[in-house]
Order: C-alpha cells, then sequence, then structure tokens
C-alpha cells in the first residue's frame, strides 16, 4: 500500500508542476517576445508545451489511481477476497474492478495473491517461505528459519518453533 500512495503523491507533485509550468510558461513566452530575452522565451515555449500536453495526462493517471488505492484497501483492510464483493463495495463493475486487480498484481503494490474464478487467492509459496531470525541458544549464531524445526549449522542444536514464535 505504501508504495501505491508513494507513486500517488509523485504523481499529484508532477501534475502540478506541469500545470504551474504552463501558466509559467505563457507569462514567459510574453515577457521574453516583449523584452527581447530569447533564453526566456524557449524556456516559456517549452514549459507551455510540457503543461498543455503533459498536465492532462498526470491528472487523468492520479485520479486513475483513487481507484488503485480504493480495491487495495478493500483487499488489505477489508479482507474482501471477492471481486464481485469489491465491485458491490466500491459501485464498479467487476471487469473494471479485475482489470484493477490484474494491474495491482502485475505492477507488484499487490503481493502474494493471484485470481482464480473471480476470487484472490493467496500464494501458498509466499506464505510458507516467510523466513524468520532466531538467536540459536547454545552459540548465540543467527539462524534464518523457514520451517518449525531448524539445526544450527555452527554448533547442530535442533530449534523446535511453534506458531507463538513466529
Amino acid at each position: 500500500m505504501e508504495k501505491l500512495k508513494s507513486s500517488h503523491s509523485k504523481t499529484l507533485m508532477i501534475a502540478i508542476i506541469l500545470s504551474v509550468g504552463f501558466v509559467g510558461g505563457v507569462l514567459a513566452i510574453i515577457f521574453g517576445a516583449t523584452k527581447g530575452i530569447t533564453f526566456l522565451l524557449v524556456i516559456g515555449i517549452i514549459a507551455t508545451v510540457l503543461g498543455f500536453y503533459g498536465s492532462p495526462f498526470a491528472w487523468v493517471k492520479y485520479g486513475e489511481q483513487f481507484s488503485y488505492i480504493s480495491v487495495l484497501d478493500c483487499i488489505l483492510t477489508d479482507n474482501l477476497l471477492e471481486i464481485d464483493s469489491i465491485a458491490t463495495s466500491l459501485g464498479k463493475m467487476p471487469q473494471e474492478v479485475l482489470g484493477i486487480v490484474n494491474y495491482l498484481i502485475t505492477k507488484r503494490y499487490l503481493k502474494g495473491y493471484y485470481v482464480e474464478n473471480g476470487k484472490l487467492k493467496i500464494i501458498e509459496s509466499e506464505v510458507e517461505d516467510v523466513v524468520t531470525t532466531h538467536k540459536c541458544p547454545n552459540c548465540g549464531a543467527t539462524i534464518d528459519v523457514t520451517k518449525d524445526v531448524a539445526v544450527c549449522e555452527y554448533c547442530g542444536v535442533k530449534l523446535k518453533l511453534g506458531k507463538k514464535n513466529k
């Protein structure tokens, strides 16, 4: 979620800069042309063109990201895993929500899930491969553990880890 919110903030900043650049570029063209300052005229033309063509795209992308955030919020916070449930909750069409979910998975904003038969499923291998770090009670070495039982590679002590230790 943080990665998507960071991208959303960056898109907002770009949209604002391009919008201000458009207005500032027009002013720079006027002053550059009337005062005979070629450098200011060129900068004004560049800023105006970038702002005129770029700011609408940036604002549209910024608006689209609200949909991405709301769908991601339904999945991660509200624990809605059915496409139809998410669509109903947000007042969107299921096909639109499915497209957003596939986008979120492709862009790695939503990790550890895949879509099957209109439902989000958790990828089991990512759940099983969670690595926890423990200290060996015998020698103090750091051990990365992926299962409930592990053996210290330095002194050979077996560590039994229950679910409460994970």
